[in-house]
């Protein structure tokens, strides 16, 4: 290139720049057109509907499993031993079943005894009544002899001798009969206690066979083969009177004005993954004032596999209702007071709320908010009152509702 054409390039470029500071540039150095100005978007936030479903309220308590009512089967004997066991433990019994028979062989002894002495007091008593016999043929003769010796008396053939000893033997035959009149009752009053005698004998005896008071299932049996009882050792037998048993449980003072009788209530008993009804039987009128609480009995629903002693939980149903609810995680509490932060054409509004029933994840609104209003499903989302949102609801984004 000769220097002349290397002289023009560089002056043309110098121009370019020169015009460029200029503000004007040849067609291949123009400005394309302006970009469009960015429109911002309201964050988007999840949302809720208020929707009617059936609440239910329920209080955990937790206890040990008892019989309702328990009934001791034993003996108020001593010294016998035991020679037959006819229950055990686990045992379904009717009432008046023979649960263990004792050794009666002292009280059959006894027994024979009772007889033999009732035999002789008949006997005296026979005796007795002939003799009374005898004296009141002697006292119809002795009156009889003084009525004649009076009236030989009074015609002057008798002597006032004859008469004195007429009289004298009427006396002694009335005596003699008196006397055998209370032998009688003594004999009379023996055979009675001989009787009494013989009743407890047969009592005794009756007493070996140690029979179950109640229908029910045997929780215990103290009683062995062979041993001996007496009546200071407790019972032989307790049972669980109608196979009837009860959580009994305690609650705080705070929860039992929420409690009432025949409230139902779920049983899981420890160990099991199957549930047993049941329903509040009795709540104490009294709270012990050192724990500051009260207990509540729950009876079980017949049929079930509790045994005595074991743990178990229950959960009480202390309401139910049909009312418009929210998830729990949409509430606000500022102190003891509830918010929801309601969205209505994508403005958010805090609003008070009263509150009711709860039920797991979902809590009842009494006021503030109605069925089918949107509200914000978790609180504590960064937004105020007034912000504009972009509702993103459950049935937009495919999440399965609850």
């Amino acid at each position: 290139m000769s220097r002349n054409a290397v002289i023009a390039v560089s002056l043309g470029v110098l121009l370019a720049g020169a015009a460029a500071v200029a503000g004007f540039a040849p067609a291949s150095f123009a400005a394309s057109e302006a970009e469009p100005a960015v429109v911002q978007t309201p964050p988007s936030i999840r949302v809720t509907r208020a929707e009617r479903r059936e609440l239910v309220e329920t209080l955990s308590v937790t206890g040990t499993i008892l019989p309702r009512e328990e009934a001791a089967a034993g003996t108020d004997l001593n010294g016998l031993t035991v020679t037959a066991l006819n229950a055990d433990e686990g045992d379904m019994v009717k009432k008046g079943d023979v649960l263990a028979v004792l050794d009666r062989s002292t009280l059959d002894t006894q027994l024979a005894q009772m007889q033999a002495s009732r035999a002789q007091a008949e006997a005296n008593i026979a005796q007795m009544n002939a003799q009374i016999g005898d004296a009141e043929v002697g006292v119809s003769q002795a009156k009889d002899a003084l009525e004649r010796a009076k009236a030989l008396q009074g015609k002057g053939v008798a002597t006032q001798a004859q008469l004195d000893n007429a009289r004298h033997a009427f006396d002694s035959a009335n005596a003699k009969l008196v006397s055998a009149q209370k032998a009688l009752a003594a004999s009379q009053a023996q055979l009675g206690v001989i009787d009494a005698q013989q009743k407890n004998v047969l009592l005794q005896i009756e007493k070996t066979e140690v029979r179950a008071p109640a229908d029910g299932l045997v929780l215990a049996r103290d009683a062995t083969l062979g041993g001996i009882v007496s009546a200071g050792s407790g019972p032989l037998f307790r049972i669980a009177i109608g196979s009837e048993f009860e959580l009994a449980a305690t609650v705080a003072e705070t929860v039992l004005p929420k409690l009432s009788k025949d409230m139902r209530a779920e049983i899981s008993l420890a160990g099991s993954d199957k549930t047993i009804g049941g329903k509040i039987r009795r709540i104490s009128p009294e709270i012990d004032s050192k724990s500051r609480l009260g207990s509540i009995r729950i009876t079980l629903d017949a049929g079930s596999e509790a045994r005595a002693g074991s743990f178990a939980r229950g959960e009480v149903e202390t309401r139910r209702s049909d009312a418009v609810a929210v998830p729990a995680s949409a509430v606000i509490f500022r102190g003891q007071n509830a918010f929801l932060q309601q969205v209505t054409d994508g403005k958010i509004a805090t609003v008070p709320v009263t509150l009711g029933v709860r039920d797991g994840g979902f809590v009842e609104v009494v006021s503030g908010v109605e069925e089918g209003q949107e509200v914000v499903s978790r609180a504590g989302t960064f937004v105020a009152d007034g912000d504009m949102v972009t509702p993103v609801r459950a049935d937009e984004t495919g999440a399965i509702q609850p």
